[in-house]
């Protein structure tokens, strides 16, 4: 992070930060994560009171700050759960916005530390380096009630919160690491059914991308262009019949999903898809 490489070159500057550090000023940036509630599928939070985990000596409850965008990034309703010592939260969409809405999009969490906690916090080993988040899993059920279950992988590209001002100014405003992406993961062109790309930007800025399905050569087989405002995200459905001409005439053995690029740091695709006729499955990339 560049603006505390500066600040670890300047003595002043590093004794101010450290007992800033130290009194529990810590850069706090929530995770965020893509909820989906439509087409027979239900998203469901799974939150952990992880501050007991770690400070078990100290049995307080901590306050989840939850907010959730609809799939063009507008808010549509924040909620503040409390979760006491050790505990955990299951959390739906009628749970923060009050009754059942069929919706897609992305939810943010914020636990924050209770003040007992924070000033705990100059216990961890290298403070200067330390951020804390909100990891968390998110569930999703179709009508048999086949389970995925998803982590979160990135954070909130905006507001920090915890630290003290102008270092959160500074953190906040800083510009969005946009690299291309391939994934990994190999999709078996004879099994698979049905193909959806679910492309999500954390970014505090708008972009585009171009979603691409890479054969075994690295040839293209099928592309989209995408633009999203921040906080936006766009589910893309591979034509099924596309997916069947390439079983058919054995175009490619395998496939994989690029991005290029990411809108953010980590703000790898979700993929969605369905093998031989069974249920829905869902994996990061």
């Amino acid at each position: 992070m560049p603006v505390l490489e500066t600040l670890a070159k300047n003595p002043v500057a590093q004794r101010t930060y450290d007992r800033v550090l130290a009194a529990g000023y810590v850069p706090r940036r929530p995770y965020g994560h893509y909820f989906m509630n439509t087409e027979g599928i239900r998203s469901r939070v799974h939150l952990q009171n992880y501050f007991s985990t770690f400070f078990p000596e100290h049995l307080t409850e901590a306050t989840a700050h939850v907010w959730l965008c609809d799939k063009n990034g507008k808010v549509i309703a924040t909620h503040d759960f409390v979760l006491p010592p050790f505990g955990q939260l299951y959390i739906e969409v009628a749970d923060i916005v009050g009754h059942d809405l069929d919706m897609e999009g992305l939810i943010y969490i914020d636990l924050e530390p209770p003040a007992v906690i924070r000033k705990q916090l100059k216990t961890i080993p290298n403070l200067r380096g330390l951020e804390e988040g909100t990891p968390f899993w998110v569930s999703y059920r179709d009508r048999e009630d086949n389970y995925m279950y998803v982590h979160s992988i990135e954070k909130y590209r905006g507001r920090v919160f915890g630290a003290m001002w102008p270092l959160s100014r500074i953190m906040a405003t800083s510009e969005p690491v946009r690299d291309h992406w391939q994934s990994w993961r190999l999709l078996d062109v004879a099994l698979l059914d049905e193909l959806q790309i679910v492309v999500i930007n954390h970014s505090r800025q708008p972009g585009s991308t171009v979603a691409r399905v890479i054969g075994d050569e690295g040839e293209t087989l099928w592309s989209e262009e995408v633009k999203l405002g921040t906080r936006a995200s766009r589910r893309l459905i591979v034509p099924p019949a596309m997916i069947e001409k390439w079983a058919k005439e054995k175009t490619s053995e395998n496939i994989r999903i690029s991005l290029d690029p990411l809108f953010s740091e980590n703000g790898k695709p979700y993929v969605i898809m369905r093998y031989a006729g069974g249920p829905w499955s869902l994996h990061h990339g």
